[in-house]
């Protein structure tokens, strides 16, 4: 046997011998020899199936790497800053944190789903409701009257003295000048004897066939001798662009363009303070994972004028730290006279609100604030930052920000006044159920916060907020002054003193405040008054005057309030039922002097077919009440009519429509 074993190690033996001469034997060694292959075989499975088995687990499970692009090889760009923040916010990182969720769940998840609407759906998660904006009060403005003969006479009831908004008319003492759609047109002062004595059509400085004309407007310099028009349109080549154009308009008979220049963006809002053009637009950067940041065109704004492309300098780009939009508020400080850039500034992620005060500019960005409560509801409260850039000083410098509960509804919400920013906002605090797919099912509003977890309440209110400009910080503040469930509908500020009106349906509060002492700001409550204003107008001799809807939603209502001894109380009102009015506030006539207020009106109780329907109306307070004086059939859109009072006459301008009425207030 020994002798067999080392014969068959050394390979000498012959198998087929072996088996002859040991049949049984053989067998034996043959089973044996298969087992061991099996063994080896289902050993090598085995060890193959783990190896698969932990691949396929790492691949299902191991995280995805959510870290956005690498942004290094512009680090020597002035705009670096920028351009990690954009990455940042451009970057989409993936919905689902490994292969597990992307691909075993959603299946799942679907299959489950599957034919059923119940709990499992997800809904699109529901958005705050803010109110249709309205423009609300402006304060006393006396104009820049040149001293030449034919100086400009300011017809706008500008919300901060001497800084001039523009509008659809202006005039000098002799001519009026209005634009009308894309023509702007001029008539001479003469009573009932004015006429249009000449014409500028301005379409062909843009693309007559994609004119925002709605948006145009335009200002008369302080000598009357030059109005700068604002023209957005739309380009084929660059999307939406801003045209400023330059008219002499010396001779009204022959006016002609003399220069332009043009902004990529759209048009926010402008002003014309010290023979400076302020021209606010707004440029939106595109969200791309594949924006070329070599590109300065695509993520910075530009203008185009005579003396080439310029781009706003990275110094004076106002961000906050993290993203919450990539559009810009956009300020370029022109020259009157030559519409060369004397600086420019911008806000990115502001792109809410925008006030304008004597020193500064001041942009609101809007933003949600996310807590759990200990219900595992989500607790979102409505806030803003505001942030500044002086543009008084031959640069433009960024003065600070200060961060409110609430959002802003517009620019006479916003006051400077004695080195203090006063701010009124609506508050809006829904609470969320969140399930653990981490889907919003609805907003759902709480009858109470945990302390500590928000100023706010329920619902919607308003606070007042007075913001000390040195430091920025909040100096003090009237919180949740309004009943529960109202929203802030209009605003006045006039010096130490502030007026808002809030309202939820038609019911209107008017609440006074004395600031005079911001240690002890005293608030007064008018209480229920049928209707609501948009528009607060000081309207001198120490009336308020009160714009919007009466006591119906199809209502007009101007309404004079007078201080008292309980805040403020109705003097007079006029109402007219089943009609439309303009909500925009530069299509008022105020003239506190004469006490006159006059607007535009769309009656629907009158003949659409003979051109009645659209009027035009002036009232006058004799100091009890208010009385009809003109009351004109006026054609166009109720929110581009403008008029002026002249020496005993009402010149009244429309779309393609004039008239001249004798008032007879001598």
């Amino acid at each position: 046997m020994k002798k067999e074993k080392l014969l068959r190690a050394m390979n000498l033996v012959d198998e087929k011998f072996v088996e002859e001469a040991s049949p049984e034997r053989a067998k034996k060694v043959n089973a044996a020899r298969k087992t061991r292959k099996r063994e080896i075989f289902w050993r090598s499975m085995a060890a193959c199936f783990v190896g698969l088995t932990v691949a396929f687990s790492c691949w299902l499970f191991v995280p995805f790497n959510t870290a956005p692009p690498s942004v290094a090889q512009y680090a020597d760009s002035e705009y670096y800053d920028l351009i990690q923040k954009l990455n940042v916010y451009n970057y989409r990182a993936p919905e689902e944190k490994n292969n597990y969720e992307k691909y075993v769940k959603n299946f799942l998840d679907r299959l489950g789903n599957f034919g059923a609407k119940g709990e499992g759906q997800i809904f699109d998660e529901v958005l705050d409701a803010v109110p249709e904006e309205a423009p609300g009060e402006a304060a006393p403005d006396t104009g820049l009257l040149d001293k030449e003969e034919n100086s400009s006479v300011e017809t706008t009831d500008n919300q901060v003295n001497g800084v001039i908004e523009a509008d659809l008319i202006k005039r000098t003492k002799t001519h009026i000048f209005y634009l009308d759609a894309g023509t702007l047109r001029a008539f001479n002062i003469a009573g009932e004897e004015s006429k249009e004595v000449g014409s500028l059509y301005l379409n062909q400085q843009t693309d007559t066939k994609y004119a925002y004309i709605e948006e145009w407007e335009f200002y008369l310099s302080a000598d009357g001798k030059t109005a700068i028009v604002i023209a957005p349109y739309f380009s084929k080549v660059s999307d939406t662009t801003i045209c400023v154009m330059s008219v002499d308009v010396s001779d009204p008979e022959n006016m002609k363009v003399t220069g332009t220049a043009g902004v990529n963006g759209g048009y926010m809002s402008s002003r014309l303070v010290d023979g400076n053009l302020l021209l606010i637009t707004q440029f939106n950067v595109k969200r791309s994972e594949y924006l070329k940041y070599d590109d300065e065109e695509t993520y910075v704004p530009q203008i185009e004028t005579s003396e080439g492309t310029e781009s706003v300098p990275a110094d004076n780009i106002v961000s906050p730290e993290t993203l919450t939009s990539t559009r810009y508020t956009v300020v370029w400080k022109l020259d009157q006279t030559t519409l060369t850039v004397k600086d420019s500034a911008a806000f990115l992620s502001y792109s809410d609100q925008v006030y304008v005060s004597k020193d500064a500019i001041y942009a609101t960005r809007s933003f949600s604030e996310q807590q759990k409560d200990k219900e595992g509801y989500m607790l979102s409260t409505s806030m803003t930052e505001i942030s500044a850039i002086s543009y008084a000083g031959e640069k433009m410098e960024y003065k600070g920000s200060s961060i409110v509960e609430g959002y802003v509804k517009d620019q006479y919400s916003l006051d400077e006044y004695e080195g203090v920013l006063r701010v009124v906002t609506t508050t809006s605090v829904p609470r969320r159920k969140v399930y653990t797919n981490g889907s919003v099912i609805a907003d759902v509003l709480i009858d109470e916060i945990e302390p500590g977890m928000s100023i706010g309440g329920s619902g919607t209110n308003a606070n007042l907020y007075c913001i000390d400009l040195n430091t920025w910080e909040i100096v003090a503040q009237v919180l949740q002054f309004a009943p529960q469930g109202e929203i802030v509908q209009s605003v006045r500020f006039d010096k130490e003193m502030a007026y808002v009106c809030t309202s939820v349906q038609l019911s209107d509060p008017v609440f006074f405040f004395d600031l005079s002492d911001l240690s002890n700001i005293t608030v007064k409550d008018t209480g229920t008054i049928e209707g609501f204003s948009t528009s607060l107008v000081n309207f001198g001799y120490g009336y308020l005057l009160g714009i919007g809807r009466g006591s119906t939603w199809d209502s007009v209502k101007i309404e004079v309030y007078e201080e008292c001894a309980d805040g403020v109380r109705s003097v007079s009102a006029y109402e007219l039922k089943n009609a439309q009015y303009s909500t925009e506030y530069k299509s008022y006539y105020i003239d506190r002097e004469n006490q006159l207020v006059g607007l535009g009106i769309y009656d629907y109780s009158a003949n659409k077919y003979d051109g009645s329907a659209s009027r035009y109306l002036l009232l006058f307070f004799d100091g009890y009440q208010l009385r009809v004086l003109v009351n004109e059939a006026l054609h166009g859109d109720v929110s581009f009519m403008r008029a002026t009072y002249i020496e005993d006459y009402l010149y009244m301008f429309g779309a393609e429509d004039f008239k001249v009425k004798e008032v007879g207030m001598k």
